[in-house]
């Protein structure tokens, strides 16, 4: 098991990422259009991709036929994130629009939690439910 800091460190490398790449697309949207900068931004990391395969392995990457077909929806999903994204950033603002992708994340996680689509069942229960209703006033108070 890796430790807990190792994990964390990660995961705020990964919230920096977010930020500073949803930034990055909201000019490029504005340059190009949101089919364009989908493009590049997805072109660029897969090129990206590649060289760190080239580099590290492929991994698994033999094992892609034994994945459910709805899995590959991934990749149109990331089209409609990033598209939207470059979208809400050039009009609302980088904060604004980062808050209503993440409470949006949360909630369906607790969807698909619940229902057990795509993960293991975690029933909704009082206190997620109150979690909720503090991400609906927190998403208020930073879009006003």
């Amino acid at each position: 098991m890796q430790s807990i800091f190792l994990v964390v460190l990660i995961g705020l490398l990964g919230g920096v990422a977010v930020a500073v790449q949803a930034s990055l697309a909201g000019i490029f949207s504005e340059k190009v259009g949101l089919v364009a900068n989908g493009l590049f931004v997805f072109g660029g990391g897969f090129l990206f991709a590649l060289v760190v395969m080239l580099f590290v392995g492929g991994g698994q990457i033999r094992a892609w036929r034994s994945v459910p077909w709805y899995v590959y929806l991934a990749g149109p999903l990331g089209i409609v994130i990033i598209s939207s994204i470059g979208y809400a950033i050039p009009r609302i603002g980088v904060a604004s629009t980062l808050t209503l992708i993440v409470v949006t994340q949360l909630i369906i996680g607790v969807m698909l939690d619940h229902f057990g689509w795509l993960t293991i069942p975690r029933p909704v229960d009082t206190q997620r439910l109150i979690g909720i209703a503090i991400l609906f006033l927190g998403t208020w108070v930073v879009l006003r």
